[in-house]
């Protein structure tokens, strides 16, 4: 076979499979349907947050081309028409009837709680067709880290329904600028010791002077640099002690939201797709693992 029609075939393969990925991608999408969170925190002020968070866990959701959600207005029918709605949250022994009525292959119903200080969400993932269970949760120490832990719920959900990402346990909510604190303080260190070094060296020289100009030129020097030398060794000082701040402040737990996944009624994976697409120079494989 020439090198003509190699590149021909491998063009054609290439085509084939990006035709059979595009095709597989289209038919994989999973409806999915998520309803008002409870709240059983205790507190009354989180009852406006039992359909925000679902809204904004909606709006996560959505970023994934293989997740379809379902309209609030369809699920507000369905419920409204069966009484099966309290206060916008539904019962979990109802939410399999909900699902199928709805044409869900996926619903989520969940619980907001307040927990040794700490603000919780936890996810009820349902497969309607199995009736199994998948919990995802989020921990973050108050209402303020709400957006990052919501985010964070979406990033894990869309990994355990599509196998897009990665599951991640935590997450940074503030970036604090330790490394450039770190540099600078280590800059005012090298100036310190120079300007130190100087000092000892117009110092010594002021000890071992024979003229009159000498110990005043070597003793004004010394002295100029003694000075400076303090002032950037109080500069360190600060800067070392406000990079350990930083430091601080970034390794503590009130500065992360935690997450974590748990399936009392998971069983083995019965749903198992592959898929081939080229990437850059090369072909990507993947495989798709449904629970």
């Amino acid at each position: 076979m020439g090198t003509k029609n190699k590149l021909v075939f491998f063009s054609l393969i290439v085509c084939a499979l990006f035709f059979t990925e595009f095709a597989t991608a289209q038919n994989s999408q999973l409806t999915l349907a998520v309803m008002d969170f409870k709240n059983s925190s205790g507190r009354a002020s989180y009852d406006r947050l039992e359909r925000a968070v679902a809204e904004m866990l909606k709006t996560e959701l959505s970023q994934s081309r293989k997740i379809v959600l379902l309209e609030r207005k369809k699920i507000e029918a369905i419920l409204s028409e069966y009484a099966l709605a309290q206060a916008g949250y539904i019962e979990p022994e109802h939410a399999l009837e909900v699902g199928k009525l709805a044409g869900a292959e996926y619903i989520i119903t969940g619980e907001i709680q307040w927990m040794s200080g700490n603000l919780r969400l936890d996810a009820h993932l349902i497969r309607v067709s199995t009736g199994q269970i998948l919990g995802e949760k989020v921990t973050g120490s108050s209402q303020r880290n709400l957006p990052i832990m919501i985010h964070l719920l979406a990033q894990n959900i869309v990994f355990d329904l599509t196998g897009q990402g990665f599951h991640v346990s935590e997450r940074k909510i503030k970036n604090y600028k330790v490394i450039p604190a770190a540099g600078i303080s280590g800059a005012l260190a090298l100036v310190t010791l120079i300007y130190h070094l100087d000092y000892r060296k117009n110092y010594d020289s002021y000890h071992q002077a024979t003229q009159f100009d000498e110990f005043d030129r070597y003793y004004d020097r010394a002295n100029r640099s003694h000075k400076i030398r303090n002032w950037f060794m109080a500069a360190t000082a600060a800067c070392l002690t406000t990079t350990f701040v930083l430091w601080r402040a970034d390794k503590s737990r009130a500065n992360r939201v935690f997450a974590a996944s748990h399936s009392p009624s998971r069983q083995f994976a019965d749903n198992i797709s592959l898929a081939i697409q080229p990437w850059k120079d090369a072909l990507s494989v993947s495989m798709l693992v449904r629970f």
